[in-house]
């Protein structure tokens, strides 16, 4: 009888297989873990606590300001100034006028301007250069006038139109010496620099005078600052030379 020959299995026991395969398992997951690392994953540790936002907080709560006219409607308190006397105009033209004969004529003109230009010596005297202007919305060019006065330091601004054959004010202002100006289509924006700050205003056509445009009324514009004039009197920002 031909000896039964056995095939003996090789390898590892049955319990150190299950070993391998757990080792196997690890190392697949760790090669798993650095991939994902290396591709820009990480763990930024715990998330930032998030901050309500700020809201404001009103000092008055309960207050309600008074209701201001609306922009371009005259103000009971506005008047038109007088009209200059001796002084002719010829189309409603302004060009032709001599400014410091105008300013001398002028009852709405104090006595320290006049006084001032009856000896203006030439390039020192503080009457700047005219200019013309359509600020009104009729057409016509009105003349904006500024005169320095150093001894008070202050600057007096005026602004004239001509209707009808007459010539009278429809603005007059003053402010710290070395006001300046601009105009923005028919608005007119004064602005005046010193040591008590920046001020800035900015004057419309209301059919009596230019008078000063209120922040809410012209949120897009210049804004009028404290100690600005009104443009409804001859009375000067600050204090009325004589």
């Amino acid at each position: 009888m031909a000896p039964m020959l056995r095939f003996h299995r090789t390898g590892l026991p049955r319990a150190d297989r299950a070993a391998a395969v757990a080792l196997a398992a690890v190392t697949a997951a760790a090669a798993l873990v650095s991939c994902t690392s290396h591709a820009g994953v990480r763990d930024g540790g715990p998330a930032p606590t998030l901050s309500p936002p700020v809201r404001a907080s009103p000092l008055w709560p309960q207050y309600e300001p008074p209701v201001l006219p609306s922009a371009g409607e005259p103000s009971p308190t506005y008047r038109q100034y007088e009209a200059v006397p001796s002084v002719a105009v010829s189309a409603d033209s302004l060009r032709a006028v001599s400014v410091p004969d105008l300013l001398d004529k002028d009852p709405n003109v104090p006595k320290l301007v006049r006084a001032a230009l009856t000896d203006c010596p030439g390039a020192q005297c503080g009457l700047r250069k005219p200019v013309f202007r359509e600020l009104t919305g009729d057409g016509q060019e009105e003349l904006v006038v500024a005169f320095d006065e150093p001894n008070a330091s202050l600057t007096l601004v005026q602004v004239y139109r001509a209707s009808g054959g007459t010539v009278r004010p429809i603005l007059i202002t003053w402010g710290q010496l070395g006001i300046t100006g601009e105009t923005f289509g028919h608005d007119l924006v004064i602005t005046s620099t010193g040591r008590d700050g920046r001020f800035t205003t900015r004057y419309r056509w209301n059919g009596t005078v230019m008078a000063a445009v209120a922040p809410h009324d012209d949120p897009a514009g210049p804004t009028a600052g404290p100690g600005a004039g009104s443009g409804h009197s001859a009375a000067p920002q600050k204090r009325t030379p004589r």
